[in-house]
């Protein structure tokens, strides 16, 4: 029996792989342990539901007793937020909601997981292409899935387990709409010189919840990194992800160029288009 831990599981990229894993040809050889703070709605034959708030330590203190004689085959995190603002204009509380969600929670999931692991096991975060930070004013999330790669790593060397980080580009999912909603304060703050570009961007990510690569597809690569023998470290997913890795072996003052040029083209068509 394989034990599969899945954090966030709500999410849609969570529900995706469970999904998947449910309706896989080995499913009765799988059981899912699935973290939840709300609206769990999936299950299947072996699957143990847990409230798990990765932002709080007594959370994970909780959940003791009903993994206790538990070894697990691979956890996948998917908690995560994103904050966006201009560098000028973060508010510290926002920040470090951002960091606690994705840096320190994945550094407590780390640190409680790894007795329930074994030599075999993998730890697989989702990550995001704005990894490779080249994405302007919503710096605290690319901060802080850079900070949360560089944790996973760190975990590989110090432990013998392997790790495997995520980074898909723009993908079809309600996360969109929930960064929205929890930015309202940050997009209204958006102003002065940057009013045009905070109009754009709130367009941008409501048009960006109905494009992208699928919740299906991620799940699809997370799903070989859990059965692979030898997973990569990082799996890319979708094009833009393969465009992001690029910016690597750009120099830095011809990419930074080119990016504030791409994004005045766009606020600018945007801008106009509302005329």
């Amino acid at each position: 029996m394989k034990n599969i831990l899945i954090t966030a599981a709500n999410s849609d990229i969570a529900q995706a792989l469970i999904d998947k894993l449910c309706n896989g040809k080995n499913s009765r050889d799988i059981h899912i342990f699935a973290t939840y703070r709300k609206n769990l709605p999936s299950s299947c034959e072996n699957f143990t539901p847990l409230f798990l708030d990765i932002c709080d330590d007594e959370s994970f203190l909780s959940i003791k007793n009903e993994i206790q004689n538990i070894k697990f085959d691979a956890v996948v995190n998917f908690a995560g937020i994103a904050i966006t603002s201009p560098v000028t204009k973060i508010k510290s509380d926002d920040f470090m909601q951002q960091l606690n969600v994705s840096v320190v929670g994945l550094s407590r999931l780390l640190a409680f997981v790894y007795p329930y692991l074994n030599k075999n096991s993998r730890v697989i975060n989702i990550s995001s292409m704005s990894a490779f930070g080249i994405f302007p004013f919503i710096s605290p999330y690319c901060a802080a899935k850079a900070a949360g790669d560089i944790l996973l790593n760190a975990f590989e060397i110090e432990t013998g387990i392997r790790t495997v980080s995520i980074r898909p580009g723009v993908v079809k999912t309600k996360f969109w709409q929930y960064c929205i909603d929890i930015n309202q304060e940050n997009f209204e703050r958006f102003n002065g010189e940057y009013k045009e570009v905070g109009e754009f961007l709130l367009e941008n990510a409501k048009i960006n919840a109905s494009r992208g690569v699928s919740s299906e597809d991620v799940a699809r690569i997370i799903f070989k990194a859990i059965f692979k023998n030898r997973p990569k470290h990082l799996y890319l997913v979708g094009t833009d992800a393969y465009f992001a890795s690029f910016s690597r072996f750009i120099p830095k003052n011809v990419l930074n160029f080119a990016i504030r040029k791409i994004l005045d083209y766009r606020v600018r068509k945007f801008t106009d288009g509302k005329k």
